[in-house]
Parts: C-alpha cells; structure tokens; sequence
C-alpha cells in the first residue's frame, strides 16, 4: 500500500582538511553562508554529512578547527541543533548565547545568526517553516506572525523532553537502513517534532493571549468558508484554507464559526464529511461491493472504530446496519 511505501534519502557528505573544499561545501548546503576560519592546526579535520529525505534533512557537523560562520536569514527551514563537543558563542534576533556540550538551540526563520565556534561537533534537524506555521495557524496565528523568540528551550523540563525526541529522530534519520522510515513514518515523525518544538521553544504562540482580539467576521465571510467545505469535503482541508477563502484570520473566523454554528470550522468540516458518507452507505447496493472502512476513508475517517461510534452517537444506527439496509 503507499502509506507503507519506503522512500530513500540521498546522502551529501565532506571529509576534509582544505578550507577552501570545506567552504565550498557548506556554501552550497547552506546557502548565503559566510564562513571564515580563524584556527586551521596542521591537521585539523571537517567531516560534514547530510541525510535529506525529502523537505526533511539530518545533518552532522565534526570539526577541530576554530570558525565564524555568518548564517543568512533562512528562508525555507529552520535548524534544530544539539551541540555535542566543543563550544560556541550565538548571537542573532537580540540574543546572545553560550552554547556548551549537550545544550540544545533553536535557528529561528528569517532570523541572522552569527556562530564563532571553536571543535565544535553538532547534529542538525532542518524541518519546513511552513509546518510550523500551519501548526501554529490551529492556535490562532498567523503565518507571517509566528516567530521563534529565544534560541534555547523555555525550562529544563523542557529540555530534557526536546533532548529525548530530537536524539530518537536524528538517529532513525541518519540511518539509511532503518526498517521503519516509510514515506508515513518520516512525515508523522516531523510532525511531531515541529508540534513538540512549539511547546518547548518560546515563541508568538506562547503569546496569543497578548495579542489583540481577533476582529468581527462578517455573516457572508463565514458562508464563503461554509461554501467551500460543502464543494470540497473530500479534500484535506485545513482551518488556514478556511480562513483564507473567507478571507479573515484564523482565530477570527474560530470564533466566528463558534458564534454562528456552534461548533469549529474543522468540526463544521466533519458533520459535512459524516453526512456525505452517510449519504454513500445509504445509497451502496450489496453488489456494489463497498465497506463501512472503504466508505469512511473516502471522507477522511481513517479509523473505523471512531468512525463506527460517531455515526452511531450522530444518527443512532451502526454504519453496518446502514450499508445493510
């Protein structure tokens, strides 16, 4: 089935001791980098390799040499860092921090970042920004909003649960061999990852509620948003689509929806899915040859048993007495 299908990553790697070569090829995984060495010894060493599944990359840096890299502002990833060996000094976005073995750092989006770093040994986790605002857009922010606003975690605590979650997912990525990492697992795994880092870096969400109120949201705003579900219940559609069709913000039209049905946009989202498959089952004739779970997939419900058990809270019937007739 695709949802098991395996995928394969390519590997870019460098084992070098000419800064020239070693320049050369962070220039290129790390665009608009200005790196300078400042202590090169005789037989100093850069080994650098990169994992990249997709939007996804594993990276792990080894060097014994002394260097300020000048990192651009990123512009598609962020980068998640565990400092392994050695020290370094980051300073960008008005914070300036000492980074020592094992202390875990955040690179936040469109944020420059200078690093003087002195045999400093690190793995990388670079993940799409826009995951993290598609994340952060269920908690009422938006996009261009949403900013990491401190490069280490928020307590200890926290730290150590990041710490636990960024080694397991560093090691499975770095690990072209491993049994488990399906096109599924890999996006289920960034997923979580992202969702984990909103709770763990300080950052706008942490803040929503010192933003100001989210704005009245007209009558035919949320009817556009009601439209569009009704013409695409069987797309993924998520509650920044909504908002975007309706033309609002998402916390706006949250709790203009809440206002004027009662309920979410995505719940609103799943009652038109639930009608739609009751629909189907009703209709489905025995030589037809669909199931309850065949049906259910088709509007999104991927587990038959909570689809089983909502059908049944919202209608009465099972789906089984329904398809049966």
């Amino acid at each position: 089935m695709t949802m098991h299908r395996m995928i394969e990553a390519r590997r870019e790697e460098l084992l070098s001791r000419d800064a020239e070569e070693t320049v050369a090829f962070v220039t290129q995984m790390y665009s608009d980098n200005a790196l300078r060495f400042w202590n090169a010894p005789p037989h100093c060493r850069v080994r650098t390799s990169a994992m990249i599944w997709g939007e996804v990359i594993a990276t792990e840096i080894r060097s014994t040499i002394g260097y300020s890299c000048h990192i651009a502002p990123l512009q598609d990833h962020v980068y998640f860092e565990r400092s392994l060996r050695g020290r370094a000094r980051l300073r960008g976005g008005g914070n300036d921090f000492q980074q020592h073995r094992n202390d875990l750092v955040v690179f936040p989006f469109g944020v420059p970042i200078i690093a003087d770093c002195d045999s400093h040994d690190v793995n990388l986790l670079h993940i799409p920004h826009t995951l993290l605002t598609e994340l952060a857009a269920l908690s009422g922010i938006e996009p261009t909003a949403f900013q990491f606003t401190s490069l280490e975690p928020r307590d200890a605590r926290s730290e150590r649960f990041w710490g636990r979650l960024f080694d397991l997912t560093h090691h499975e990525l770095t690990d072209p061999g491993s049994p488990v990492l399906t096109e599924l697992v890999v996006q289920n795994l960034t997923r979580t990852l992202a969702a984990a880092a909103l709770a763990v870096f300080p950052n706008t969400t942490m803040d929503l509620h010192l933003q100001p109120g989210p704005g009245a949201v007209p009558s035919s705003a949320v009817q556009r948003a009601v439209d569009y579900i009704h013409a695409n219940p069987a797309r993924p559609i998520t509650v920044a689509d909504l908002a975007t069709q309706a033309g609002s913000s998402v916390r706006a039209l949250q709790n203009a929806f809440r206002v004027q049905h009662d309920m979410t946009p995505l719940e609103y989202l799943r009652r038109v899915r639930l009608e739609r498959a009751r629909a189907d089952l009703l209709a489905a004739e025995p030589s037809d040859g669909y199931t309850v779970a065949l049906i259910a997939a088709r509007w999104g419900f991927t587990n038959p048993g909570r689809f089983a058990q909502l059908y049944k809270q919202t209608y009465g019937n099972s789906p089984k007495h329904e398809l049966r007739g």
